[in-house]
Order: structure tokens, then sequence, then C-alpha cells
């Protein structure tokens, strides 16, 4: 078995681990399909994350701190972007999902992206436990902007991903690498 095949396998795996009914975007028949279930699986998940923060935002109205809604609407408000942008992206990736052959070096990228978004979200939700425990002003404000960080930073991901997958339309030969 070569290297490249062992490498596949392994993002392949971990995505798999990760996101049910992965199996990669090596099949060109299937690569809209299984695009879409992944963002659709991301988007599931980051509506999810929005609950604790309504809790904290229900929470706080309840005992009077309305002040201290701001910085916690303001992360709902930016995770209900995010999850959008993935669940709604375009499907004008030409190139990526037409009958082309696709190099190995770009499918492991788009791997790597995929994986590294499903990591932020996970950071996230794990961020969103720290928000959680957050008794003082200070103390919420600074969880808050963490976790608009993370979410920036999953954004950040999402945009790359999206461009590298739309360079596949852009006067690229088939088979021709573009990452390195």
């Amino acid at each position: 078995m070569s290297s490249n095949t062992k490498d596949t396998r392994n993002w392949i795996e971990q995505l798999t681990s990760k996101i049910p009914g992965y199996s990669g975007y090596v099949d060109r028949e299937t690569r809209r399909d299984i695009d879409k279930l992944h963002r659709e699986h991301l988007a599931d998940r980051l509506r999810g994350l929005k609950s604790p923060l309504t809790d904290v935002v229900r929470e706080l109205t309840n005992t009077g701190r309305l002040f201290e809604v701001g910085p916690v609407d303001a992360a709902i408000k930016k995770l209900d972007q995010l999850e959008n942008r993935v669940r709604f992206a375009s499907y004008g990736y030409g190139g990526f999902f037409d009958v082309v052959k696709i190099e190995q070096t770009q499918l492991d990228s788009i791997y790597s992206f995929d994986l590294a978004l499903v990591e932020h979200v996970d950071k996230i939700e794990a961020k969103l436990s720290e928000l959680k425990t957050q008794a003082t002003t200070d103390g919420l404000k600074a969880a808050c902007a963490q976790v608009t960080a993370e979410i920036d930073q999953a954004g950040r991901v999402f945009d790359d991903r999206y461009k590298a997958i739309n360079n596949f339309a852009e006067g690229q030969p088939p088979g021709k690498p573009l990452f390195s």
C-alpha cells in the first residue's frame, strides 16, 4: 500500500469518526452529496451550540443582569451567521465537483480544511462550557470574547476551504495540484 493511500485513509478515518456517513471526496459522482452532508452536519452542530448561549441569556435576564446580555447576544449572532454560511454555501465549486482528475495533494488539503472545521466546532463547544461557569461580569465578558474569537477562526477556515475549492474552477488544468 502506498503512502498516499495510507494518508487518504487517515484523513477519511479521522473525519468519519467525527461526521456520520462521511466517506471522502475520492468518488467524483458523490462529491456534492458528501460536501452537503459534511456542511449540514457542521451546521446542525453549530445550531445546537446556540442553546447554551440562549440559556445564559435567559438566566441573565431572569436575574436582572440585563447589562451583561450584550456580549452573549453578540456571540449568538456570530454563531448564527457561521451556521448559515456553512449550511447555505454556494454549490459553485465547479472544478472540484466536475468530473476532473483531482490530485491527492488537493484532496488532502480539502480533508485538512474539513478536519480543521470539525476541530474548531469542538473548540467552540469547549469554550461554551467554560462560559457557562462564569459568574462575574468580567469573567463572562472574557469567556464571550474567547467564544467569538473561536467562531471567527472557524469562519476563516471555512473561507479558506471555500476559496481552495473554488480555485479548482479557475483555469486549473485537470489534475494540477493547487496546494504545495
